[in-house]
């Protein structure tokens, strides 16, 4: 049988396994990862298969399931599922329901201490995840402005009076140890036609343009500055980070029972610090290892300790250069 093949691996901790019909369906919440690394091992145990016409769906020779690579949170699972309950809970504290009562207990009523709301029935939540817009970032040598990231342009769930028909609070919800913030097409600076364009976005970012190259192809190199002053960097990403956060905003991470992190922000006033950023925080794509670079280092937001990756990738196994920024976070 497949999985428990793929349970006994160590790169599959976490992963949550689901079976429907002739689908084995794996979730994680770095799906392109999980499916790099099982791709190697299939290679490795000289394990034969290959993608259907959807990349991230695998036959394997021998298996009596498609191993089907999903996100952790995909429809009816997960991120929205814990939308959907969290909007039940909050509606039915707001009828009168009891703590004890509520699905997540702990994280309500840590919400309602947080933003110090009454229990009154004239108080409605509402799901507005679908709503989400996009904002792509634009970038100078030493400015990164998120676009579009008006009031909530982040929000999953609104909280509505109904007596005037206004919203009191725009709530982000995360479900899981590990989640993104934030994912915006950024190739089009790595692969410009301008070297100074691509010297440019390397150098905000503090990349070696030459190992670039080497990572990507030719058309990805371009000469870059031998040292950076690191401090300089992180202050550029703490800019770019309170942008990707959203302003004006309730952030709601649920880890475990008895583990959230609940904070009200006005404007884009997140108390962010940053450490841990020297050229041994870079990693390059590399043939067999990654297709991926990334930059890791070490926050603290808004009171709440995590490590950060900013991921520059494709979100297929199919894409190639590093066509997004995705920022991971990492709760310690």
């Amino acid at each position: 049988m497949l999985e428990p093949q793929l349970k006994k691996l160590n790169f599959y901790k976490g992963v949550k396994f689901e079976t429907k019909g002739k689908q084995l369906f794996v979730r994680s919440s770095d799906r392109t990862t999980l499916q790099e690394k099982t791709e190697a091992y299939f290679k490795k145990s000289n394990i034969k298969f290959k993608p259907r016409r959807k990349v991230t769906e695998l036959d394997i020779t021998g298996a009596s399931q498609v191993l089907v690579f999903k996100p952790l949170f995909a429809k009816g699972a997960g991120g929205v599922k814990f939308e959907h309950q969290i909007v039940k809970d909050l509606n039915d504290w707001f009828k009168g329901a009891e703590y004890k009562d509520l699905q997540h207990p702990d994280t309500i009523e840590q919400f309602v201490k947080t933003v110090k709301l009454k229990q009154n029935s004239r108080y409605e939540a509402k799901g507005v995840g679908a709503s989400n817009t996009k904002r792509p970032p634009s970038f100078t040598a030493t400015k990164a402005t998120v676009t579009n990231n008006f009031k909530g342009k982040v929000s999953d769930v609104d909280i509505i009076d109904k007596k005037n028909n206004s919203i009191l609070y725009h709530l982000s919800l995360k479900f899981s140890r590990s989640f993104y913030i934030y994912n915006a097409t950024v190739i089009d600076y790595f692969k410009s036609s301008s070297a100074n364009t691509r010297k440019m976005i390397n150098e905000f970012f503090g990349f070696d343009g030459v190992k670039m190259g080497k990572a990507f192809g030719k058309e990805f190199r371009v000469e870059t500055k031998k040292n950076y002053n690191y401090a300089q960097i992180l202050t550029r990403f703490k800019d770019l980070l309170k942008q990707c956060l959203g302003p004006d905003i309730v952030l709601m991470l649920k880890i475990a029972p008895g583990n959230n992190h609940i904070d009200y922000i006005k404007g884009l006033n997140h108390k962010i610090t940053l450490s841990g950023l020297t050229k041994d925080s870079y990693g390059y794509a590399e043939k067999g290892v990654r297709k991926y670079n990334f930059i890791r280092f070490q926050a603290n937001v808004n009171g709440h300790n995590y490590e950060i990756d900013f991921q520059f990738r494709g979100t297929t196994a199919t894409d190639t250069g590093p066509r997004y920024l995705r920022i991971l976070f990492k709760a310690k």
